[in-house]
């Protein structure tokens, strides 16, 4: 990405453990250098739909430093957010922030911050999640590792060193699997517990067998152990 960069889509996600509970947002925006910006945060104790907000709203403060193509699309898989952002806030301000039962709209500080953001010509397009869409799977991973403490987004563009050039030059399912296994060494290190589904979106769907059977199985350089009959924990192959 450079100064004259283009920004030609975005996809945003936001996720939660417990709803509520801690959360995280990710956010992606994709150039027509074919560079891209990823964004990413958390917060200790939120709800799902606060988090996908707050992933749209910074999304837009970024989007706001850029040139963007004609019909640019942000893409979540939220249709609380398109549909509060296209349609449902229309009614809210001209009521005073009262829903059409006169009660107080919930998380109005956030659909007020999303509505001052609002850029000319920006459509919301719905993604349907976990549906193989790498941009909605890429920021879904990003909210996820966020909602457990962990961040990885990555910029090479922001460093020189030969390492992170050659990542970015790297196809893109070979930048994914880094990432991905990145991801692993840190649940190794923080020794966190994961259920079926999520130990499933970890290490993909051809995994799905093993893990149903819920009996200790190894994968590329680690063991997946079950814990309690409800729970994985992973470590290192070494340990």
């Amino acid at each position: 990405m450079n100064s004259e960069s283009i920004a030609i889509e975005a996809a945003t996600d936001g996720a939660c453990s417990g709803n509520p509970g801690p959360g995280g947002w990710g956010g992606l925006i994709i150039f027509d250098d074919n560079s891209e910006l990823e964004i990413g945060g958390s917060e200790k104790n939120t709800t799902n739909n606060r988090m996908e907000l707050t992933a749209a709203i910074k999304t837009l403060e970024k989007l706001k430093s850029f040139q963007l193509k004609e019909n640019f699309k942000l893409r979540t898989d939220s249709k609380y957010v398109i549909d509060g952002y296209t349609k449902w806030i229309i009614n809210w301000k001209t009521n005073g922030w009262k829903t059409s039962a006169g009660k107080s709209v919930q998380n109005a500080d956030l659909w007020q911050k999303i509505d001052k953001l609002r850029i000319k010509g920006l459509q919301m397009e719905y993604v349907k999640g976990h549906s193989g869409d790498k941009q909605n799977d890429r920021v879904d991973l990003i909210a996820t590792s966020y909602s457990k403490g962990i961040s990885i987004v990555q910029n090479p563009k922001e460093s020189n060193s030969q390492e992170d050039l050659l990542e970015k030059k790297a196809p893109m399912e070979l930048q994914e699997l880094y990432s991905r296994n990145q991801l692993i060494e840190k649940f190794v290190e923080k020794k966190y517990l994961l259920s079926a589904s999520e130990l499933n979106k970890l290490i993909g769907e051809q995994n799905f067998l093993q893990i149903e059977k819920l009996k200790l199985f190894e994968w590329r350089n680690w063991k997946m152990i079950p814990k309690d009959k409800k729970y994985w924990i992973i470590e290192n192959k070494e340990s």
